[in-house]
């Protein structure tokens, strides 16, 4: 079995199950071979710039700011500053006079719903778990995914105390060994980020998630 194959696995399980996911999405601390959501709005405006994101976040907080103020916050030239604000008012999201900054659509009270990222690995369960730790950071839970034959010689341990969660993977089999413990580091702004991928690059899949799967006691 290659890592690819259990990747098209567990997607196809996604698939069956109506869960929206999408794979490899870069997201600067890491690239999970799969990311899945499930509960969020469809309606999120896509976001792929955290900069950005944290500007509307400072404008939002302020409700009014000027260029400078925000010049001054992020410590970027004045130019800089209109560029963000142009694309920020051509996505409806501020309101720009003269220097003026107003927030006029507030995307931080968004449902978010549940997201989970996935490390797909054959042998190298030590590796997969340090970077499955990484994706704490925007997502709520994180698991390594590895082919059933090879779940014994992982030293679950290690897991447990790192909080992270153990799928075996045989066919379109996926069974949960380890359930994964919540996230408490992961951050609104980055969730926000990878959220809006899944959304925008998963098909769209009705109601059939509220089928029953093996994530259902994490929401």
């Amino acid at each position: 079995m290659l890592e690819i194959e259990i990747v098209n696995n567990i997607n196809t399980y996604l698939e069956c199950k109506g869960i929206h996911f999408s794979n490899e999405l870069r997201m600067g601390v890491g690239i999970p071979d799969i990311s899945l959501n499930i509960g969020a709005t469809r309606y999120l405006k896509p976001m792929d710039d955290y900069f950005l994101l944290s500007i509307l976040e400072f404008v939002n907080k302020k409700h009014c700011t000027s260029f400078h103020e925000i010049k001054n916050e992020f410590l970027i030239t004045l130019d800089k500053v209109k560029q963000y604000v142009v694309i920020l008012a051509k996505m409806s999201f501020v309101k720009v006079k003269n220097d003026i900054v107003r927030a006029i659509k507030n995307i931080f009270s968004a449902k978010l719903g549940t997201t989970i990222s996935i490390e797909a690995k054959l042998k190298d369960w030590r590796g997969a778990c340090l970077q499955a730790q990484r994706y704490l950071c925007f997502s709520d839970y994180a698991y390594i995914a590895m082919p059933s034959n090879y779940i014994k010689n992982i030293e679950q341990k290690l897991f447990v105390e790192s909080g992270i969660g153990i799928l075996s993977v045989e066919g379109n089999k996926v069974e949960e060994i380890l359930s994964a413990r919540k996230s408490d580091s992961c951050e609104f702004t980055l969730k926000y980020l990878i959220t809006s991928k899944i959304i925008e690059k998963s098909v769209e899949m009705g109601k059939k998630h509220l089928r029953k799967n093996i994530f259902t006691p994490l929401l």
